[in-house]
């Protein structure tokens, strides 16, 4: 229920920033969701100061792009998607991502060592973080969203614009390598 008042006051900030012009009605929206989006650009880049670079750049972005934004969603989870889109284009211009394969250490993982989704909520988030800095990033994009945000499948299907068994495959993967790594720790 917070999250629908939220979404309703992040609305009529919007609608009389639209009528009106005035930007003091978007900075309600960056003091309410700039942690928010440090935290998960900062999990992706690793730095500091890239992280508050893009959600900088990001809140410029939603900004010059309001209008774009649907009413009656979240304001949260678009502005998210933007820090997640210019987090990875500057993944891409510092040629920083690198995807593995399952096999590519010459290590099979067979389905005892995965890490079951109930587990994993079990954990706690400071104590992966380590282990998470070692995930391709779309995996360790797809583990955020839904062990540390909590957000539904629909809702990361709908965010990465992936399909549904393509989420169920990169937590798996995640799950397995997260137990392998969380094993070999201890």
């Amino acid at each position: 229920m917070k999250e629908q008042k939220e979404g309703e006051v992040d609305d009529v900030l919007i609608k009389k920033y639209l009528s009106t012009g005035n930007s003091g009605y978007f900075e309600p929206l960056v003091e309410r969701y700039e942690r928010y989006g440090y935290v998960y650009a900062y999990s992706l880049l690793k730095n500091e100061f890239d992280a508050q670079d893009v959600v900088a750049e990001s809140f410029l972005k939603a900004f010059t792009k309001i209008r774009q934004y649907r009413l009656d969603s979240s304001f949260k989870n678009w502005f998210l998607k933007i820090v997640h889109n210019s987090s990875f284009d500057l993944l891409r211009k510092n040629k920083a991502i690198v995807y593995l394969d399952d096999q590519e250490n010459g290590e099979s993982l067979s389905a005892d060592q995965a890490l079951s989704y109930d587990n994993i909520d079990s954990l706690d988030f400071g104590e992966m973080q380590k282990s998470l800095d070692q995930l391709p990033h779309e995996l360790k994009g797809a583990v955020i969203l839904r062990y540390y945000y909590d957000w539904d499948y629909k809702t990361i299907c709908e965010f990465l614009n992936i399909p549904m068994g393509t989420l169920s495959s990169r937590l798996n993967r995640a799950c397995k390598r997260l137990r392998n790594l969380y094993e070999g720790e201890m």
